[in-house]
């Protein structure tokens, strides 16, 4: 064999980089992909010549769109002529597992969506009497900002810090149920309450539909992250979202505020480990400022049953996706995480 080259060698180790290189990219992203968002927001009503809403069944052209991750327009549409322009700015990409079903469902069956945003509000906006305010750290800091502004529903929260809560079933109408749970260090789950529907909001009423956001709590209010038990270290707080085509509670069932779990309820809460769910992320929508549309949806919503959000506003920060039979039940189960969970003063929203 012939001796190699110092150039020989050296053009060998650089391919050598190269393919390694390449072989690592596609490693690490074979855990996911991207999806597009027109067709998760397509039940949504289409908008108008004039900026508002119109049937789903009209024709859906659409002019512009805000752009994830431009934190100057904080999602805010453009008004007048600069808004049509030649080159539609891009679409909006979810994150998702490398398993995320697409395509039409298997026969006899439909996907059931289910859109979650969390906005972290400052004491300032949204005071409230008992609630200490967040530690000065890096990440709490963020909770004192004065705008309300989107955290992926995975990002640890700390004592004190106020959310609200925005839900939107993106693919049927249905009458929504949600159950809050305490989760402890120890594993264990506290006691259920129903927090939605209350008598509080509208009289009890729950029907949704795409493009009407719920708001928890209602427009101007917020969640402190405080916990409910002094004797336990919380970590989490389980909500459980039920979707169903047919009331599942009597009128007189409903409180006027949060309620231990009906009877009717309890056997939804463990059904989401029996059900395939996918997770879908907005790719750089954390950090976006709540917009206009949003904070209008807030104070609309449930009151006249008007969906405000159209194809072309913000998608949700988050949306589950499962599959169930035509026309039953789905349950969606998602989290807020909590940090220091060492502080007996853990957290947990409440009123």
């Amino acid at each position: 064999m012939y001796p190699r080259s110092r150039e020989t060698k050296f053009c060998l180790w650089l391919l050598m980089v190269f393919i390694f290189g390449t072989c690592s990219i596609n490693s690490a992203q074979e855990g996911s992909k991207s999806i597009k968002s027109e067709e998760y927001l397509a039940k949504r009503p289409a908008e108008g010549p004039e900026g508002g809403a119109v049937s789903s069944s009209a024709n859906a052209s659409k002019g512009t769109r805000a752009v994830a991750g431009n934190r100057n327009n904080s999602g805010r549409r453009k008004s007048g002529t600069a808004a049509q322009t030649s080159q539609a700015p891009p679409s909006f990409v979810y994150v998702v597992d490398k398993n995320f079903p697409e395509g039409p469902p298997p026969r006899n069956y439909e996907y059931v969506r289910m859109g979650v945003t969390i906005w972290r509000l400052s004491p300032s906006q949204c005071p409230i009497q008992d609630c200490p305010l967040p530690k000065a750290s890096a990440d709490s800091s963020k909770g004192l900002v004065d705008t309300a502004t989107r955290v992926d529903d995975n990002v640890p929260l700390n004592n004190g810090e106020r959310v609200r809560l925005g839900l939107e079933s993106l693919a049927q109408s249905g009458y929504v149920y949600i159950v809050d749970r305490e989760q402890f260090a120890d594993g264990s789950l506290g006691e259920g309450f129903l927090i939605f529907p209350t008598r509080k909001i509208d009289g009890g009423k729950n029907w949704a539909q795409p493009g009407q956001q719920i708001h928890l709590p209602r427009a101007g209010g917020c969640f402190c992250v405080k916990s409910r038990n002094g004797q336990k270290v919380l970590v989490a707080d389980v909500l459980t979202v039920v979707l169903s085509p047919t009331p599942l509670l009597r009128g007189e069932e409903i409180g006027v505020d949060a309620i231990p779990v009906p009877f009717s309820l309890i056997s939804f809460l463990g059904r989401d480990d029996k059900e395939k769910t996918f997770r879908a992320i907005l790719r750089d929508g954390s950090g976006l400022a709540q917009t206009a549309q949003e904070q209008s949806a807030g104070a609309k919503g449930l009151f006249d049953t008007a969906p405000v959000l159209t194809q072309t506003d913000l998608p949700p920060q988050t949306f589950y996706q499962s599959i169930v039979p035509i026309g039953k039940v789905a349950v969606f189960n998602f989290s807020l995480q909590y940090g220091a969970a060492g502080s007996k003063e853990s957290q947990s929203p409440s009123q």
